[in-house]
């Protein structure tokens, strides 16, 4: 996973390639989290495979692409005929092959501003929570993270909680996959954070179309529910 999709944190994934290649391995990265909001460069990063999921920078939700370092060969998971160079049969999906390299143009061509735009917003929704709410605590790395990825731990509160007082904000306490699910985080846990700040974890993100005065509405509303459910 080049950046994890609850906390944004960067990986090190040139070091683990490294890695996987003194072994002889070959080395698939996820980067479904990251396109589209840092630069993503399969040498560079030293992939021998790459995944990207479509809905992660504004294509259709079921498409996505998978990149194969030249020379290296696959088998095919499902029996049939010789579709997308004999790895899925059945009839390619073109208007959504044709949204997914429009998207992918789209993220390339607004790569250097837009991800400074977004971080500019996070920063300040970060700055308005933590000078309203002393004990407030950043999960993830403070500088090698995505963009638009904002987990915070709330402290005194359980996170779905503190969302199910603010139905203004689309937020969650972890990912979309365990959608539903009152419990700690697996991801801040294996983080070694104690378990009451796991439970206290909001994830908020932010996207292409996020306003300086929805940063400000969130703000207000997270810091009003927080204070109502600790006085």
């Amino acid at each position: 996973m080049l950046a994890n999709n609850e906390t944004g944190t960067i990986q090190p994934v040139r070091e683990i390639a490294n890695l996987a290649h003194t072994c002889g391995a070959l080395f698939h990265v996820d980067a479904a989290q990251a396109i589209g909001k840092i630069s993503v460069d399969v040498n560079t990063i030293g992939a021998d495979l790459l995944t990207v999921a479509g809905h992660k920078f504004y294509a259709p939700k079921g498409i996505g692409a998978l990149y194969v370092r030249e020379g290296i060969s696959l088998s095919p998971i499902m029996s049939g005929a010789g579709h997308e160079r004999g790895l899925r049969p059945g009839t390619e999906n073109v208007p959504y092959i044709a949204a997914l390299g429009t998207a992918a143009r789209l993220a390339r061509e607004n790569l250097r501003e837009e991800p400074a735009r977004i971080q500019r917003l996070r920063e300040k929704l970060h700055g308005r929570l933590s000078a309203a709410i002393p004990g407030l605590r950043l999960n993830g790395h403070p500088e090698d993270r995505l963009p638009n990825t904002l987990n915070l731990s709330f402290p005194k509160v359980k996170g779905w909680d503190l969302l199910s007082a603010t139905p203004g904000i689309a937020a969650s306490t972890g990912s979309a996959c365990h959608g539903g699910i009152h419990a700690a985080s697996p991801v801040l846990l294996a983080m070694h954070l104690e378990k009451s700040r796991a439970l206290g974890a909001v994830r908020l993100t932010l996207g292409r179309f996020t306003t300086e005065s929805e940063i400000d509405f969130s703000a207000n509303l997270l810091i009003t529910a927080w204070r109502e459910r600790t006085s």
